[in-house]
């Protein structure tokens, strides 16, 4: 059996030594491969052109929308600019007020001393404080808004926008001050939303309710604010 395998071995080393070796290349096949070649580089050119550019277009555009040396096209619409908060330092307090059945109601009115148009949203925090600078205990209750009794609803509400000059209402109900005061007292408004405390002083005694129930709580109701009526 090694034998016939080594006669098998040697048959085929004998052919293989029968196939011509090819020295040189054919043109035409020397050719087609040349062309084959040529359309692949021209093709890989035009690639990485077609992609340097799309990046230069993508980088430019994004310069343009961040403000990196471009202009950004004009829009059709408006720009309204953000409203701004009123602080307490940009109002002025005024306390007015009526004897109404053993209390005193009416509104703290809002006026805008800046410059500039600002808003209030909201309820504020209102304290009294006596003559002598300390708080009178009061138990706080929210109240409707003047302008449900009065209507229409005020545009915007309940944003209340306040131009230069113009004023803002607080709704306010005090009720059975005990033990009677008989000096005038301050007002406290705390805006909220950290925009600050503001003072509405009172000089007439008259807006102290009399104290009609001595085991009873003293009350004040607060309400929203909304455009005063003076307004």
């Amino acid at each position: 059996m090694d034998d016939d395998l080594n006669q098998l071995q040697q048959m085929l080393r004998d052919r293989a030594g029968e196939v011509p070796h090819v020295q040189d290349i054919p043109p035409t096949m020397l050719m087609r491969a040349r062309r084959r070649v040529a359309r692949n580089a021209v093709a890989s050119v035009l690639g990485a052109v077609l992609i340097v550019a799309g990046a230069s277009a993508g980088l430019a555009n994004l310069g343009l929308r961040h403000g990196s040396g471009g202009t950004l096209p004009e829009s059709s619409g408006s720009v309204v600019p953000p409203s701004t908060g009123c602080a307490a330092s940009d109002l002025q307090g005024t306390v007015s007020l009526d004897g109404a059945m053993g209390s005193v109601e009416g509104s703290i009115d809002l006026t805008n001393g800046s410059g500039a148009t600002c808003t209030l949203t909201g309820r504020p925090t209102v304290s009294i404080f006596n003559s002598h600078g300390q708080e009178v205990p009061v138990q706080v209750s929210e109240s409707e808004p003047q302008w449900r009794a009065n209507g229409p609803q005020p545009q915007g509400w309940p944003v209340v926008s306040l131009q230069p000059g113009s004023a803002a209402s607080v709704r306010v109900r005090w009720s059975n001050a005990c033990p009677q005061l008989s000096d005038p007292v301050s007002w406290k408004i705390d805006l909220g939303t950290g925009a600050g405390t503001l003072d509405a002083s009172s000089a007439d005694p008259s807006f102290v309710p009399p104290c009609n129930g001595p085991t009873e709580p003293s009350t004040l109701e607060v309400g929203p604010f909304e455009p005063s009526a003076g307004a």
